[in-house]
């Protein structure tokens, strides 16, 4: 089957006449045939659509067409369509034409093939089964052929940001796209990645937990498991809230959208600043197998693998993916000036399992299974700086190096300095594997009613991760396991009805209700080693014990062997009934009106206790023989008496499981009009709520946290330019955030005079600005794309903000009018790449150059003056050769060329931290292969 891609409409009306005079005699031609018995295995949607025709059914296709083409003669310019339509409506003809005609001939062999006098009744099904897969066949290879993985434009882009099947430019929404092709040719498999192909998308992760995603700046909230994400995440339409599920690779993927504003009148979980839409492949009725491999530097080696194919032709298809993901640190461990082992390495890997079950016309299901693993050695932060003085000129008398620098601490009669300022080196002494392991399934059944499609998606998912972090990084002793084990768990259901086209007409539309279930127990724990009591001494206490022999014992036996545990369990129970419908006013203008409301009840528990081999130190036990009171004093109150000071605080024991039930909306209004098929506008206003939070104080209280309230405003432009060979999207938006959840100073209530921290609710935030997205076919082979945003997002009202550790106050900051952390003024991503025929062999050659690029901006939450990131640029690139069917590519792919060195995040200032780092990753290189069969 051939099919002109660069077919254009007739100039005038007499050429549309003659086109449509040749289609109707090309028609009636076609009802002269033989009387056929096709049957069409539609592989996209896994439907079987059976066409049993005979001559009358040929006629009634003539009729149709011949009424298509008289409306279109006598209507005055067209009226119900433009020149564009009509085009369309008539390539589409066409094409159908030529496919029956295809197929009446492939059965006709398979008739004559079988005997002339043989009636069609009588012919033996397996030759009409053979007839069928050589058209599917010779489809496929056509499609195959046409693949070679050449970036899309954005004309050319298909989504399912709305729940069906829509181009990228008739969506009136800000979505951002990346598509299959550049997802394999830059071999994308994380969100890190994705940020350098869209605009106004951060992420930041150093170990699952601490896994977090930002829109337009906003959305942060790592180690939190008691509080959603802002920004939502869906994989395979099923809702992921806990953002350590997101700290994985994702493969065998068809595509990955980016929708902002809020989310949540038309499917999944609602998602106060945006979603990131993951969206994998599904199973084939065409056998197909992809295999990739990758290995570099670093000892980098990766490897996908999938297939996809029919188990029960017509009835049952499968879909089975695997990858494995390793490549060495790059920041050295020293041990003095040995490297020991390189840090921030990769080790992954996982796999999917998929069934595509159609057992009739109407109904399909598909089945998805899936396991993934990932582990690191460690939170490998390194130390920015750890100042010697307050911004005020004061000295800070307790530090992470202060305290370092004590003669408990030398190293061969020198005093111990940690290393500073070096993002590629650390020293720590405690390095073991954390691990972060999880696993789904889930189950989406789509049944085809008179007028609408019945969807029930149910879905269970389970994630664990258990870390161990050199929770003093250095290479003492002194905080040997740190961090939060989480184990996670989801169930879902959601159930959707949605209108086929044309609905009523006028209206197309979704209602649906989605039922949610969260249980995230958290165990966060610390081990103190035999250098604690030394490191977490106040001055004067190690003064005093450091002086004597069994001063020194007691100070030893004050934390080595302590362990505190902290358990959480906070649960959340969801209900939610969303809707919304697009009112088609004319054949250009739609307004889309949706609405959600949500029920939730939050939960949580807290207890805290600690063990020790030393649960009490006398000074009648022989050890201590020589002790003074003070002594045991200053030993009692390095690790605190349970009730309050020290390292232990208030270990308040088990308290009673709080919460609360709330109601929240979401609503959204969203009109446009589509001048052309070239030009498109937008406006929609919508508003979205966050649920609030239920929390502890450090005393084991209640303290909860309000929802969180968003309206936004987007205004945009999609556009095609230069006959569809330059597209350019333009979106301006204005996001007013109420009550963002986030760590705020208050009054002490047990204090006559003084402040602490807690979370709590950010009076107001404002975010405005400009996204642009545009790809551009300069010539044949030749593509250019280009996006950027600037987004000017401050604190609009924020007169409680926690100071920096580094201002030496316990007083609140007010930091209204400032640019919020982790949010660039500017962020930008462009790039080209260029395929051509080398002229043998089948071969095409291939080169492509990326760059993303983000203004200075802070990364730190405190807005530290230690936490700015300067404006930096990361390159990627791979230069190769590919066969012109698409089947095989082989490239050299670098990533970070110029090895920059940049942050994510920045870690505040402690009394016993200094500002650390999360570094990005370094450059790595490699020979990458992928073929398709």
């Amino acid at each position: 089957m051939s099919i002109d891609n660069n077919w254009q409409p007739p100039d005038n009306n007499d050429e549309l006449a003659l086109l449509n005079e040749e289609l109707m005699l090309m028609i009636a031609h076609h009802t002269l045939g033989e009387t056929t018995a096709i049957e069409d295995s539609q592989a996209s949607q896994g439907h079987k659509a059976k066409i049993t025709g005979n001559t009358n059914k040929y006629k009634l296709l003539s009729s149709a067409a011949i009424i298509i083409a008289s409306a279109s003669l006598f209507t005055p310019d067209y009226a119900f369509a433009d020149d564009q339509d009509l085009a369309a409506e008539n390539a589409r003809l066409k094409q159908e034409l030529e496919k029956a005609k295809k197929e009446n001939e492939l059965l006709k062999n398979a008739i004559d093939s079988s005997g002339a006098e043989t009636p069609v009744e009588a012919v033996d099904n397996s030759q009409k089964t053979a007839a069928s897969e050589e058209v599917a066949a010779t489809e496929t290879q056509e499609e195959k052929t046409f693949e070679t993985e050449k970036p899309k434009s954005l004309g050319e882009i298909v989504v399912q940001s709305r729940r069906k099947e829509e181009k990228l430019q008739d969506v009136p929404l800000p979505v951002s796209v990346v598509g299959n092709e550049t997802i394999k040719r830059d071999n994308i498999v994380s969100v890190n990645e994705i940020t350098q192909k869209v605009p106004n998308l951060l992420f930041t992760a150093s170990n699952a937990r601490q896994t977090s995603i930002a829109i337009r700046g906003l959305g942060k909230n790592a180690s939190d498991e008691a509080r959603d994400p802002s920004v939502g995440v869906q994989v395979d339409n099923v809702p992921i809230i806990w953002p350590g599920s997101v700290f994985t690779n994702f493969v065998d993927l068809d595509h990955i959208e980016l929708l902002r504003g809020p989310q949540g009148t038309l499917q999944g979980k609602n998602a106060n600043l945006g979603l990131l839409n993951i969206v994998t492949k599904t199973p084939t009725w065409t056998p197909q197998y992809y295999v990739e491999g990758f290995a570099g530097n670093r000892d980098s080696l990766q490897g996908k693998v999938s297939a996809s194919g029919p188990v029960i032709d017509g009835l049952l298809a499968y879909r089975a993916s695997f990858y494995i993901d390793k490549r060495d640190g790059f920041v050295e461990n020293l041990d003095g000036p040995v490297t020991v082992g390189k840090l921030k390495e990769t080790n992954r890997l996982g796999g999917r399992f998929q069934l595509l079950f159609t057992p009739t016309d109407t109904l399909s299901a598909r089945i998805i299974v899936d396991r993934a693993s990932a582990s690191n050695t460690q939170i490998a932060d390194y130390l920015i700086t750890d100042p010697s003085t307050f911004t005020t000129g004061a000295a800070r008398t307790t530090s992470h190096t202060s305290r370092l620098a004590r003669d408990h601490f030398n190293v061969n009669g020198q005093t111990f300095r940690p290393i500073s300022g070096d993002p590629r080196k650390v020293e720590f002494d405690d390095i073991r594997d954390s691990r972060g392991d999880q696993q789904g399934a889930s189950g989406e059944i789509n049944w085809d009613i008179p007028g609408h499609t019945l969807t029930s998606i149910t879905a269970y998912r389970w994630g664990l991760f258990e870390p161990h972090n050199d929770g003093d990084r250095s290479p003492f002793a002194i905080s040997e396991i740190a961090g939060g084990t989480v184990e996670a768990r989801q169930w879902s259901q959601e159930l959707r009805l949605t209108s086929q086209e044309p609905g009523f007409g006028f209206i197309d539309y979704q209602v649906g209700a989605l039922g949610l279930r969260t249980s995230n127990e958290v165990t966060s724990q610390t081990a103190y080693g035999a250098d604690a009591g030394a490191y977490y001494a106040s001055n004067a206490v190690y003064n005093r014990l450091n002086s004597t022999a069994v001063g020194r014992q007691l100070m030893r036996d004050s934390l080595d062997g302590l362990l505190t545990t902290q358990l959480n369990n906070p649960t959340v129970t969801s209900l939610s009934a969303f809707g919304q419908a697009d009112l088609h006013i004319t054949d250009k203008a739609t307004l889309t009106l949706g609405v959600r409301h949500t029920w939730e009840d939050r939960s949580n528990n807290a207890n805290k206790y600690y063990t020790t081999p030393h649960l009490v130190l006398d000074p009648a036990d022989p050890r201590y023989a020589g002790a003074t009171a003070q002594d045991i004093a200053d030993a009692i109150s390095i690790r605190g008496n349970g009730i309050s000071g020290g390292v232990l605080g208030n270990v308040f024991g088990a308290v009673d499981r709080q919460g609360f039930d709330e109601h929240s909306q979401n609503w959204l209004v969203n009109p446009s009009y589509k001048f052309s098929k070239d030009l498109m506008t937008y406006f929609s206003v919508a508003g979205g709520e966050k649920a609030g939070a239920a929390l502890f104080d450090a005393n084991g209280r209640p303290e909860n946290a309000d929802p969180e309230k968003v309206l936004d405003f987007e205004l945009g432009v999609k556009s095609a330019w230069f006959d569809r060979k330059l597209f350019v999207n333009l979106n301006l938006y204005d996001t007013i955030v109420t009550d963002f959840q986030a760590r705020l100073t208050v009054p002490d209530p047990t204090q006559t005079s003084g402040f602490r921290t807690k979370t709590g609710n950010v009076g107001e935030i404002e975010m405005r600005g400009v996204e642009l997205d545009t790809t551009w076919n300069a010539y044949e082979g030749l593509n250019f794309f280009f996006n950027g945003s600037y987004n000017h997002a401050v604190y609009t009202d924020f007169a409680n903000a926690p100071c920096p550790a580094e201002f030496g106050t316990s007083l609140p900051c007010d930091y209204t009018g400032k640019q919020i952390p982790n949010a660039p003024l500017f962020t930008a991503n462009f790039g080209a790449d260029y395929r051509k025929p080398l002229g043998y062999y089948g071969l095409d050659g291939v080169v492509f150059l990326n760059n993303s690029y983000r203004s200075r901006a802070n990364m730190n939450a405190d807005l530290s003056p230690n936490g700015w990131q300067e404006a930096y640029h990361l390159t990627d690139g791979g230069i190769g050769v590919a066969t012109q069917d698409g089947k095989y590519n082989l490239s050299l792919i670098a990533r970070n060329i110029f090895d920059t060195d940049y942050v994510t995040n920045v870690g505040s200032v402690t009394s016993t931290r200094g500002a650390t780092g999360v570094q990005g990753e370094a450059r790595y290189f490699g020979v990458n292969f992928r073929s398709n069969f």
